[in-house]
Parts: C-alpha cells; sequence; structure tokens
C-alpha cells in the first residue's frame, strides 16, 4: 500500500510539471510572433475595449473528478508618477486531498502600460512543495533586453511581452468574432531566461455548457511538433469566449494520470455584458 502511494504521488508530482507547462500555454495563447515584427512602434496609444480595472475571474480546479483548487486573475489600475499602469495578478493554489500529494501556491503578476499595453515590469512568486522561487524582470525594450534581478540581462524583440502581459494584450488587440478554420497562431513571450515560440491553431466556434447557462466561444488547440509536451491534438483544449470580453471559459488537459479542467465559476466587472446563447 506505501509502495503503491509512493508511485502516485511520483506520477502526480510529474503531471504538476506538465500543468506548468499547459499555464504558459493557456498564457501564451493569440499573441502573435513579436519577434518576427520588429517594426511594430511600442509607443503607439492602443484602444482596450476588452477589459478594465476591477475586473476578476476565478476559475475551479478539478484533477478528475476531484476538485483540486482554484485559479484567480485580477487587473487593478494603479499610477507611478506620471504614468498609468493596469496591475494584473493571477494566482494558482491546491486545496483538499490534492495537498496531500503535492502542495502548491503560484503567484505571477504584470505591471503594464495602460496607453500601450506593454509592460514594464513582471514577478513571479513560486511555492511548490520544498521549491521556492521569487523574480523580476524589468523591460528596456528600447534597448532590446530584459533585466533579471537573478540572471541579469537577456536579448529580447523590443515587442517582447512576459507571458500573463500577453495574455491580456491579446484580449486588447487580437482576438476576434471570426477565425478561418485552422488558422494558425505563432506565438511568442519570454520566459524563464529565454524566449518561448508556440503555435496554436483554431478548430470551430461552438456553445458551451458553463455555470452561467451556454455560451458561445471559440476552441483552440496546440499544433503538435517535436518538443510539444502533447502527443494528441485534443490532449489540450481551450475555450474562449466569443464576445468583447474574450475571457477563458473552460480548458481541458489530457495526462497520463488523468484529466485537469478548469472552469469559470465568477466574474464581476467585466467590460462589456457577458453574452450567453438560448
Amino acid at each position: 500500500m506505501i509502495i503503491q502511494m509512493y508511485i502516485q504521488k511520483t506520477k502526480l508530482k510529474k503531471t504538476m510539471k506538465k500543468i506548468k507547462k499547459i499555464i504558459l500555454l493557456i498564457a501564451f495563447i493569440l499573441i502573435k510572433s513579436y519577434a518576427m515584427q520588429s517594426q511594430i512602434n511600442v509607443d503607439s496609444i492602443i484602444a482596450n475595449n476588452a477589459y478594465g480595472p476591477g475586473e476578476k475571474l476565478i476559475y475551479s480546479v478539478s484533477y478528475g473528478l476531484i476538485k483540486g483548487g482554484e485559479a484567480a486573475m485580477t487587473v487593478d489600475a494603479i499610477q507611478s508618477g506620471d504614468d498609468f499602469y493596469y496591475y494584473l495578478k493571477a494566482s494558482a493554489t491546491t486545496s483538499g486531498l490534492i495537498t496531500n500529494f503535492t502542495n502548491i501556491k503560484d503567484i505571477y503578476e504584470s505591471w503594464v502600460r495602460i496607453t500601450t499595453g506593454f509592460p514594464v515590469k513582471a514577478a513571479r512568486n513560486i511555492t511548490e512543495n520544498r521549491y521556492i522561487r521569487y523574480d523580476e524582470i524589468y523591460f528596456y525594450r528600447n534597448e532590446n533586453f530584459v533585466f533579471d534581478i537573478n540572471t541579469g540581462r537577456h536579448w529580447i524583440p523590443n515587442n517582447c511581452h512576459d507571458f500573463l502581459s500577453a495574455f491580456y494584450y491579446a484580449r486588447q488587440t487580437l482576438f476576434k468574432s471570426k477565425f478561418f478554420k485552422n488558422e494558425i497562431l505563432d506565438l511568442t513571450t519570454f520566459h524563464d531566461n529565454q524566449l518561448y515560440p508556440v503555435k496554436v491553431k483554431y478548430l470551430k466556434t461552438e456553445k458551451i455548457r458553463t455555470k452561467f447557462g451556454k455560451v458561445e466561444a471559440h476552441r483552440f488547440v496546440p499544433i503538435l511538433e517535436k518538443d510539444n509536451p502533447f502527443k494528441n491534438e485534443d490532449d489540450f483544449q481551450i475555450w474562449i469566449s466569443n464576445d468583447n470580453n474574450f475571457i477563458p471559459l473552460k480548458i481541458k488537459v489530457k495526462t497520463k494520470v488523468g484529466s485537469v479542467s478548469a472552469e469559470l465559476i465568477y466574474y464581476e466587472n467585466l467590460k462589456n455584458p457577458f453574452l450567453k446563447v438560448k
């Protein structure tokens, strides 16, 4: 019995590492490859009709039939000197029976210029069992580098994002009501001292059941390449609301030890009406 519990615990730890990669994919989704777009003017003022201060999204995370934790994403507005910023925060914690096998409390933060949507600073505070890490990066995009407080300078394209700001920038500028079937989107952002290229594919727009009723959503999957953590296209799927908010509604992931899912259970202060369908 003890040996069996140890094996299950080991498998779950490996699954949690895979889930971290999944979280990155979720955050990267729909931010086009800026490394290939060096002519973008990062100082241009960009209208934001998708989100605003006070927005809060809460998700229930389950491992199979067991509720295993909660995730939250929030937006606030702050002032520093003469500049105004969005303060973006994403957090994830385990709870219940899952804490017998693994204990996670992760916090990601990003400070983004309200006028342009580009970050000036990002931070992460990670606690995963005995592993603890705190990190901050500062963007010097006119000089094409970021400064990491732990590892120093790293070259980036001047229009690069951290993964949290990338997701909100996608909501602000790149999401749309219609995609071409099988449309492929190339993604790039900076994380763990390197640039991350990711490709995702749009499958279809469909009506899905949520806690709030039926909602129309875009469904995306990753493109399967050599270094992709998934074997099959449907091993990872994400549904994004097809309204002017463009928020994640549902995420499904298949792993060797079962399935992991996250579903929106609460929202407040959305910038646009949350559209439900009959």
